[in-house]
């Protein structure tokens, strides 16, 4: 009865050539190889070692095999051996996740991380075991070699070996060179070792406009929760260059538009980072940015659950309520900007207060423990430290074709830990915006910035009928400060108004009326005022400076009021005494307040002594 396979394959290492060196490094491999699930940039490491090194291919597909089935059968324990590799052996992860193709593992898979300590462990006992039995069993057969003249006479004969070779499989040429040297490098394993990293290339050039770009695309759709289209993609591996051409995403309110489709993307892209997984790129130029596309078919969307809000409270907020003010009061298309808003919601850090605290999941089944990862600190795998738009097309009569740069975009911005700018800068109006959201510290992000050159008068369309006031002309400029996250915003914001020309509308402003204010923008020149920004992301309330609102717009009535004053009287002397005006009169009214009743006085008599 022949015996099976792999018992032949195993007593072939015994009666074969092999060094026990290239047995022991055959079976620590294919162990190492076997127990860690799945398959990543360390297995393909292992694969070009074993192609280089002269090990016993079979032998190391046997230990493979007997690797992956202990793997399965002890999941649970290579998860907590993993957990604690990951607290206690995080520079060891970290050191790996830094070496090209090794880079492309998950070390997050608590399994893996196991598998990456105990597969070496296991290999390397049973690969000395089996080492030290080899060579014992080669000695056994050197002396029966040399002292049995009837051993060698039975084995030379023809169908003892044809015998031999048929039950129990290869062996050696005779017992002796059991004991020869033999090469530790394998020649054709390093050709074919290049062979394979040369096809690696030309695989993903000849399949990124399928495979590639399809991963690419969905990805991007998830992320978006509707649609992403992409008519062209190149990644040039050993070029470093990444470019896609055609993109259109969806927008998951209107699937029949996008929110945003460009033309043409072109980018150099770091080749160390691609071999670590990540797509990293120095400077990324954008052409053909147009936003609310109509799309030639409707964009599929991914139902997701509606998140829940919670309701606004202003004692969180510490202001008083009777400040506070909905957005619709003042802007007209408060709906438009909410949804804008809600998209702009799923690119938001998550608070840390209101980050939900979920008690990590205990796997159930083995393959749950083998694919259970550590939610630890996020990773990054796209990074842009420079995105240049130029001529972009937004939708607002303040901005209009416009500048874009932006700096440090990335999917995990926290785990790369640089600030994420913004420049917006008009090529058509002199309106000019920064924002700053700052993930150098941790915690949650701080947001800052600034904005200059705001027409008031482009502005004015923007604003609800409720607003109180027409603007006419002047420009806005001023800073902001705060956090803006997934759940709430509250930005502070600092204006200063210039060269105001408005009048009052409606209600007015503080209750004053439309008459009373436009008599007070008729002399209020200037303002400076703050407002605050508060509430769900989706629902922002306003919070004024009634107080500072208060002071300047009181000042204002008075520089109003003396200034109606002078100008009746100057109206009524102009009226009676028409060019017989003196000239100590015309200046003595052109005084205001108190230099105005000082000048009369002085006319009609002389003015008082101090002691009278």
């Amino acid at each position: 009865m022949l015996l099976p396979r792999f018992i032949k394959k195993l007593l072939a290492v015994f009666r074969g050539s092999v060094a026990p060196p290239l047995i022991f490094l055959s079976v620590l491999i294919g162990f190492w190889f076997g127990l860690m699930p799945g398959f990543s940039g360390l297995h393909v490491a292992l694969i070009v070692i074993v192609l280089i090194l002269n090990v016993h291919l079979a032998l190391f597909l046997l230990s493979l095999g007997l690797g992956k089935a202990l793997s399965l059968a002890a999941a649970p324990v290579l998860y907590h051996i993993g957990a604690w590799v990951q607290e206690s052996l995080s520079g060891l992860l970290g050191a790996l996740s830094s070496i090209p193709v090794v880079g492309m593992t998950d070390f997050s898979r608590f399994a893996l991380a196991g598998g990456l300590v105990v597969g070496p462990v296991i290999g390397a006992v049973a690969g000395l075991a089996l080492a030290f039995s080899v060579v014992n069993f080669r000695k056994m057969m050197l002396k029966l070699d040399e002292k049995s003249e009837k051993f060698n006479k039975y084995y030379s004969k023809a169908w003892v070996r044809i015998l031999d070779r048929l039950l129990l499989g290869k062996r050696a040429k005779d017992v002796k060179s059991m004991f020869t040297k033999t090469k530790y490098v394998r020649k054709a394993g390093i050709v074919l070792a290049v062979l394979l990293v040369g096809g690696f290339f030309g695989v993903s050039h000849f399949l990124q406009d399928t495979t590639v770009k399809k991963y690419a695309t969905d990805t991007l759709t998830r992320t978006n929760g509707a649609e992403v289209n992409l008519e062209d993609l190149g990644i040039s591996i050993l070029g470093g260059n990444v470019s896609a051409a055609g993109l259109q995403v969806t927008d998951a309110q209107t699937p029949t538009q996008n929110q945003v489709q460009i033309e043409k993307v072109a980018a150099n892209a770091s080749l160390y980072d691609l071999l670590l997984g990540r797509l990293v790129m120095e400077k990324v130029e954008v052409t053909g940015v147009k936003f609310d596309q109509l799309r030639e078919t409707p964009g599929e969307v991914i139902e997701a659950p509606a998140p829940e809000e919670k309701p606004f409270d202003p004692n969180d907020s510490t202001v008083d309520a009777n400040d506070i003010a909905k957005l619709e009061k003042y802007v007209k298309d408060a709906k438009k900007i909410k949804e804008q808003l809600e998209k702009l919601r799923q690119w938001l850090p998550q608070g840390d207060e209101d980050a939900p605290v979920e008690a990590e999941k205990k796997p159930e089944t083995y393959l749950e423990y083998l694919r259970a990862k550590a939610a630890g600190q996020p990773t990054f795998r796209m990074l842009a430290k420079e995105v240049l738009a130029d001529k972009v097309q937004i939708p607002s009569e303040l901005f209009g074709n416009s500048l874009i740069l932006m700096t440090n975009l990335s999917d995990a911005p926290e785990a790369v830990g640089e600030p994420v700018t913004m420049e917006l800068t008009s090529n058509e109006t002199d309106a000019a915006l920064k924002v700053t959201m700052d993930y150098s510290q941790p915690g949650t992000p701080q947001v800052l910035g600034t904005f200059e050159g705001f027409d008031l008068s482009k502005v004015q369309s923007s604003l609800g009928n409720d607003a109180g006031l027409s603007f006419q002309g002047g420009s806005a400029s001023g800073t902001f400060t705060g956090q803006l996250t997934k759940e709430a915003i509250d930005l502070t914001l600092k204006v200063g108004l210039k060269d105001l020309q408005a009048k009052g509308e409606g209600d007015g402003v503080l209750g004053l009326g439309a008459r009373e204010t436009s008599e007070v923008m008729s002399v209020l020149k200037e303002l400076g005022t703050t407002i605050r920004v508060i509430g769900p992301v989706t629902e922002p309330r306003l919070v004024f400076d009634t107080k500072g609102l208060t002071e300047e717009f009181k000042q204002a009535l008075v520089a109003a009021g003396k200034e109606r004053v002078l100008k009746e009287i100057d109206e009524k002397i102009e009226e009676e005494l028409g060019d017989k005006v003196p000239d100590e009169l015309k200046e003595a009214i052109k005084k205001p307040g108190a230099g105005l009743v000082e000048g009369l006085g002085g006319l009609l008599g002389g003015k008082k002594d101090k002691d009278d």
